[in-house]
């Protein structure tokens, strides 16, 4: 990567569970100023845990993102809690907005949109500045892609029209041939949003297979090879240096606006963090 380097790795962000969120205790005197960390609301950790992680956050210098999770809302109420102690607990600029994993939602709230339109945070206007969205450049294994593309729209159009900053961070993927052409269709479909690209952190290939497979997402030996993921061995480390190169010079050699980069913390979130802030920051390692 070195000497094509461009804005795509001037800022990167990162995820982690309530759990994992003390980890970064250790590793904050390396981190950038106001990372954005993006805090996951998981079915097996307790409001008090999330809050705990993004207070946590705040006290390192980090900017932390809450995520809700549509489906796991029992109720439009829990929606305005979470978000007003959430604020009292750290100075939060962004959220983060996903249907979730379970099938069938527990409360009135069945999508992102449906958080949007339910007009909860327009109470929050003044403090959150900023709502993230998901993408899916390989598709969704359950929902049409007519259906993606048209919700990915009126998602932009009424966070805009409520006076929300937009951005977009996608799904995982390996593919750059449908990342390019995904954000050239959205920048086609009039949304000029910043875009993080979903990548993973190093991880041996047995690992790094099973988190496709739970996040939905279709791959291969012969796939990861083909776009410049390192692959030797099934307990071997792969990296996305190749990928990283061929992602940057397709962002460099086309009008795609702001694209930048979110990392998926394989299983060590300080390792991961290392990781982002020697490859996509310094360049130094």
């Amino acid at each position: 990567m070195k000497g094509i380097r461009s804005h795509i790795f001037t800022d990167f962000s990162l995820e982690t569970t309530a759990r994992e969120a003390v980890q970064l205790l250790y590793a904050a005197p390396n981190f950038p100023e106001d990372i954005q960390i993006k805090v996951a609301f998981l079915g097996n950790e307790t409001l008090e845990q999330r809050l705990s992680a993004i207070e946590a956050l705040s006290t390192i210098g980090a900017s932390p993102m809450p995520i809700i999770s549509a489906r796991r809302l029992t109720s439009i109420a829990d929606l305005d809690s979470y978000l007003t102690k959430a604020i009292r607990v750290a100075p939060i600029t962004e959220i983060f907005l996903v249907g979730g994993d379970p099938a069938e939602p527990k409360g009135p709230l069945s999508d992102s949109l449906s958080v949007i339109n339910s007009n909860v945070l327009n109470k929050f206007s003044t403090t959150i500045n900023t709502v993230g969205i998901a993408g899916y450049p390989e598709g969704h294994p359950h929902v049409k892609d007519e259906v993606l593309w048209k919700y990915l729209k009126q998602k932009n159009h009424e966070l805009l029209s409520r006076g929300f900053s937009v951005e977009i961070a996608t799904q995982l993927s390996f593919n750059i041939e449908a990342i390019i052409s995904w954000i050239e269709r959205v920048r086609c479909e009039g949304i000029d949003a910043p875009i993080r690209v979903g990548i993973p952190s190093p991880s041996t290939l047995k690992g790094l297979l099973k988190f496709a497979n739970q996040c939905r997402v279709s791959t291969s030996i012969r796939l990861l090879s083909q776009y410049g993921w390192k692959v030797t061995s099934l307990l071997g480390t792969v990296e996305a240096d190749n990928f990283l190169t061929l992602l940057n010079y397709s962002v460099r050699n086309k009008d795609l606006g702001d694209v930048r980069l979110h990392v998926y913390p394989m299983g060590e979130l300080i390792s991961a963090a290392r990781w982002a802030q020697c490859k996509l920051l310094t360049h130094i390692c």
